[in-house]
């Protein structure tokens, strides 16, 4: 009976060494955004994406689609629901998300999707030692890869997806946009001396506890330097930095940017109705303007599939003169129909420019 047990068990594991070989045979390693170098299934059918939370909006530009997706955090899905995540790709909304709340995943509800890959942020080590140490390949994303500007960002992402799914040329025409988007752009406002910049607050959050600014080190500096505007934090490192209404009045900012973190809308600031603060004396207020970065795919302020559509919103709401022929909403139109292969209305891109209060989230 042992002698047989033994034959079972040697059957087993040369059963089990075969299968391994085999896998082997049929995949393949990629380097991720953290630096680790991951071994992931020659054909990948099965994902769950974990964070960063723009990421989706990014596989799905790559993708064209939610098609394999089968989990993504649970903000992921309530971003759709106010953006046009879910137009693009509906599988969306039928993806598990209870696998995790906040950072804390369920190793056990993971597994049961059965992902050949999970892909989350790489600065998370945590969720990164959870995936591996259940066997999943789990490759990282990094939010911070190109210095915080944006557009890179996003090309370095759709880059990694096409390692990820060995279909590396799919990722031309996004990146050569987004590219030829930014050095238009530059080129235009390159003889504008700084000093002749309108000055701009990145209000990256703002609640009845706290105002943060958008710091140095952060997607609000990238956004004023590629768009010809001066940041009126440049001088504080650091992302989101804390700040008061004092320090705001010191600054006169010419402009405020309102990301989609905030609840707040610019009328709220014009009716100068924010509990609190008496915003009435800010130029910018005075002056009317206070713009609230569009939602489309996903919110406009971090990384997103529509990056370079932000460059352009910005660039059209600080120099308006100098990119005046730039119709906007036509990019809009032109940009989704050729990526998303979705085709917009006059009242969809509206609301891509006027997100309601309600789809402000705490953070990215």
């Amino acid at each position: 009976m042992v002698l047989v047990r033994k034959k079972f068990l040697s059957l087993s594991m040369l059963v089990i060494a075969l299968v391994s070989i085999s896998g082997a045979a049929s995949a393949r390693t990629v380097t991720d955004q953290g630096g680790n170098v991951v071994t992931v299934p020659d054909k990948v059918d099965r994902v769950v994406i974990v964070a960063p939370w723009p990421l989706a909006s990014v596989y799905c530009l790559y993708m064209g689609s939610g098609e394999k997706l089968v989990g993504v955090h649970p903000a992921i899905k309530s971003a759709g629901e106010f953006s046009h995540l879910m137009k693009v790709a509906p599988q969306i909304a039928d993806c598990e998300s209870d696998f995790i709340k906040v950072d804390d995943i369920n190793i056990e509800s993971l597994m049961k999707l059965e992902p050949d890959v999970v892909l989350y942020s790489s600065s998370n080590a945590a969720n990164a030692e959870q995936i591996r140490n259940a066997g999943i390949p789990a490759v990282g994303f990094s939010v911070s890869i190109a210095k915080f500007n944006t557009v890179e960002t996003v090309n370095s992402w759709v880059k990694l997806l096409g390692e990820v799914f060995g279909e590396e040329d799919r990722a031309s025409g996004i990146t050569e946009y987004g590219r030829e988007v930014a050095a238009m752009i530059k080129e235009r406002i390159g003889d504008i001396p700084k000093e002749d910049m309108p000055s701009a607050l990145m209000l990256y959050h703002y609640d009845d506890t706290q105002i943060l600014a958008s710091g140095s080190t952060f997607f609000g500096q990238y956004w004023c330097d590629a768009t010809g505007m001066r940041s009126v934090s440049e001088n504080m490192k650091g992302s989101g930095i804390e700040v008061n209404m004092e320090q705001i009045y010191e600054w006169a900012p010419d402009m405020i940017f309102v990301t989609n973190f905030v609840p707040y809308l610019a009328e709220d600031f014009y009716s100068n109705v924010i509990p609190g603060e008496d915003w009435s004396g800010v130029p910018a207020v005075i002056n009317r303007q206070v713009h609230k970065f569009p939602l489309g795919m996903y919110r406009w302020f971090p990384p997103s599939s529509d990056s370079a559509l932000t460059l352009l919103w910005l660039a059209k709401k600080a120099h308006p003169d100098l990119f005046a022929d730039i119709d906007l909403d036509a990019e809009i139109k032109t940009y989704y129909k050729r990526f998303y292969n979705v085709t917009l209305t006059d009242e969809e891109v509206a609301r891509i420019y006027n997100p309601p209060r309600e789809a402000a989230s705490g953070s990215f």
